[in-house]
């Protein structure tokens, strides 16, 4: 009897120096007859591993034959249990800690991340479950040249990368195509999740129109065919409740199809008074395998949110002296019952894959995308001469509709050329948005901010002239070969022509402000890594973006897409077989045809604006023995305006607003595995963000440094895991950003889980 298990087995060690002169010479070593047949055995079947899995066959047939000789007395065969850990990871499946080693989200190719001639750092389920991440922001919070953008704003996904805003459209995608169509679509939900993937810089040739600091590709959880049965229990701050579950697995043993099933509700307050934090969630997904070259799923996601827009606040009793003290972190400067974010979202879609050969491969998507939302908000401007109260302030009630519908087709094609490996694609992706924006304007009574009295009366809603109707037919064709050059170098070269056409009209009138406004772009990609036997695996890499640009400068001409292009030399190590990834880049991303001020004529613009942003990250991610890891991530970020209008001539030299310097961020965990413990795990970690330029209704401020200790801890036993996770322990009260008025970051926060896997 003969069991085969994914991990070598310790008993396999005497047999060591066969093993490797067998794996030196690549192919079976000599064995002599032996009165043990254990022994003869077990070194064929060693020798068989050292060479492949696929060489266990031989290894059997071999055994049989070589115990039969040595003795012919005893009629059984020693059980001997071999273990291999194989690595089976998938460039879209779950990783195991906190090291992913494949991506799709670098090529449109499953590919090994040392091999991606561009920077890309993977966060995965395990990971933000350990460290309880609630939105796409915490999920990056240990992930070098990422920072909020309005701190805790729970109704966008907006971040700063590598210096540059990035907002939901045209940076966030899911499943590798885009997942939102305006900015106020709402964040996701990280349960969902399998993977948050960032790749950094410029990456319109595989992705279309994105911004230049890069994008943030959400990977679905989806289903498989070993069983897995999760519940999940939340009590919190703010007080929190939530509850949550995640279901998979095959329909039987022997069906093509499997399964899996998510869903979360969550009714929560948060740190400001009045805005609730509350969420509703369901994913559903179906895939159907007949063969290992063909599979279809099928997936479908619902989401419902309730909260509110938190309005920025004036800098003076923020950052900036008041005489009536410091504003308090929880103060609402809205209405309690007028205001609302009410967010219904949903998406339906499938993932096709089939391998016609080894070396032919075709992928494509189709998802279609909507979402309503209901969005009350009050705004104030300015204080008052006494500096206690708002000098103005009005509302506007407000729905916005999108939908859109988005597919994306590549084939894939191996083959080789002499020395050279080449992994090519060329795709095909359109997607067709649309999106409504009704807003009707109101008066409002001020607010003393210091002692606030609700309750006051709205003028009658007026239509507001910034109501639209818009619709966009994008189109986009790409291309990308990767060479692997001898095992020693990779290239990459790839390009892409998109092609967009908007149309735009007032939502009252129906006036058209745009009629098949046309853009097209040209973006290309190249890249190289040198693979050194040790791990090290340095690499360059020039990529290009751009993102359409609305309007019309005084003249009447259309405006040109604005132009991002990145020159990036790095390096990383990853030793084989180690669940280490270190990694370190130099950049430079600059953005052109940036409007500013018509010097002739000011009420028009024109586009001789330019930002550039250089700078330096540093990332080690580590599993270090078997208890514990370690996340490391440091970035240098220099944004600065380069070029600007002539009537603004100050601003050229200036920081942009929001982008620190300097980021640091620390983590570490240990199970006490090695002292008798093992189900027992601590955690902490640290995140300093260093002093930004802001802007306060209208004023340029300094944003002070602030840094953040996190902690965690949790106790596993059998199917029960217990855990305790607290943000901001010290309870820091500090400001997260400035962008048009000043933002108050996340008291401290603490939340206590339960979870039962069967």
């Amino acid at each position: 009897m003969v069991s085969l298990r994914p991990q070598f087995s310790e008993r396999l060690s005497m047999q060591d120096m066969t093993c490797k002169n067998a794996c030196n010479d690549q192919q079976p070593p000599v064995l002599v007859e032996t009165a043990s047949r254990g022994v003869a055995f077990e070194a064929i079947l060693a020798t068989s591993l050292c060479l492949g899995l696929s060489g266990v066959a031989f290894a059997q047939d071999a055994a049989v034959e070589g115990a039969t000789a040595a003795s012919k007395a005893t009629q059984t065969l020693w059980e001997v249990t071999v273990s291999a850990e194989a690595d089976d990871e998938t460039g879209t499946g779950p990783i195991k800690g906190f090291v992913a080693k494949r991506s799709l989200t670098g090529s449109k190719t499953d590919a090994q991340i040392l091999e991606t001639p561009q920077s890309i750092t993977v966060v995965g389920a395990e990971e933000i479950e350990t460290l309880k991440a609630q939105s796409l922001q915490d999920a990056l919070g240990y992930v070098a040249g990422v920072n909020r953008s309005e701190g805790l704003d729970r109704t966008t996904d907006a971040m700063t990368l590598r210096g540059f805003k990035s907002a939901n459209v045209g940076s966030v995608f899911r499943d590798g195509t885009q997942y939102s169509v305006n900015y106020y679509n709402g964040r996701q939900e990280l349960y969902g999740l399998e993977r948050v993937e960032y790749l950094k810089g410029a990456s319109s040739t595989l992705y279309g129109a994105s911004a230049p600091g890069g994008v943030i590709n959400t990977v679905s959880k989806m289903p498989t065919r070993q069983a897995l049965r999760e519940l999940n229990l939340e009590i919190g701050s703010f007080n929190r409740r939530q509850v949550s579950g995640d279901f998979a697995g095959a329909f039987s043993s022997e069906s093509d199809w499997s399964y899996r099933f998510t869903f979360l509700k969550r009714d929560s307050d948060s740190f400001v008074d009045f805005v609730p934090d509350d969420r509703d969630y369901l994913a559903t997904s179906v895939r159907w395998q007949p063969t290992a070259r063909t599979s279809l799923t099928l997936l479908a996601e619902i989401q419902r949110d309730k909260t509110i827009y938190v309005d920025g606040m004036p800098a003076e009793g923020t950052i900036l002296p008041n005489p009536n003290g410091r504003l308090s972190r929880s103060l609402f400067t809205g209405e309690p019952g007028y205001d609302k974010f009410h967010l219904k979202r949903q998406s339906i879609g499938y993932l096709f894959e089939h391998a016609f050969s080894d070396s032919l491969k075709v992928r494509n998507s189709l998802r279609y995308f909507k979402a309503d939302n209901a969005y009350n908000y009050t705004w104030s401007w300015g204080l008052s001469p006494d500096q206690r109260s708002t000098a103005s302030r009005g509302g506007q009630d407000r729905w916005d509709r999108a939908d859109s519908i988005i597919s994306d087709t590549s084939l894939e094609y191996r083959l080789m050329t002499g020395r050279v490996q080449h992994t090519a694609i060329v795709g095909f992706d359109f997607s067709t948005p649309k999106h409504e924006s009704e807003r009707y304007n109101r008066d409002a009574t001020n607010l003393d901010l210091f002692s606030p009295v609700y309750g006051g009366a709205f003028s009658q809603a007026v239509p507001a002239a910034f109501s639209w109707k818009s619709d966009t037919k994008r189109m986009g064709v790409y291309a990308q070969d990767q060479m692997k050059i001898g095992d020693k170098w990779v290239v990459v070269v790839g390009g892409r022509q998109e092609t967009s056409k908007y149309n735009s009209s007032a939502f009252f009138t129906g006036t058209p402000s745009a009629v098949d406004e046309k853009t097209d772009a040209f973006t290309g990609r190249a890249g190289v890594v040198y693979l050194a036997d040790s791990g090290w695996a340095p690499f360059l890499n020039y990529s290009e973006s751009f993102e359409p640009t609305d309007g019309f400068d005084r003249l009447g001409n259309r405006f040109k897409p604005t132009e991002g292009q990145q020159f990036e030399a790095g390096v990383r190590f990853q030793p084989t077989g180690s669940s280490t990834m270190l990694s370190a880049a130099l950049y430079q991303i600059k953005l052109d045809n940036v409007t500013v001020a018509d010097p002739v004529a000011p009420g028009f613009s024109v586009q001789q604006g330019q930002v550039r942003s250089r700078g330096l990250e540093v990332e080690a991610r580590s599993r270090v023995g078997r208890n514990a890891n370690v996340i490391v991530a440091y970035a240098y970020t220099d944004s600065r305006i380069t070029q600007s209008s002539p009537l603004t001539p100050q601003e050229v030299g200036q920081r942009a607003d929001g982008v620190p310097f300097t980021q640091l961020s620390i983590w570490g965990d240990y199970s006490l595995g090695a002292w008798g413990l093992p189900g027992l795990k601590f955690g902490a970690g640290v995140r300093y963000v260093g002093a930004t330029r802001g802007i306060a209704q209208g004023a340029v401020v300094k944003v002070p440094s602030f840094g953040l200790i996190d902690a965690m801890v949790s106790y596993t036993t059998g199917p029960w895991r217990l855990a305790l996770n607290v943000t901001n322990l010290a309870d820091e009260d500090y400001i997260a950003s400035c962008t048009y008025g000043c933002f108050f970051g996340e008291p401290r926060k603490a939340i206590a889980t339960m979870t039962y896997r069967w």
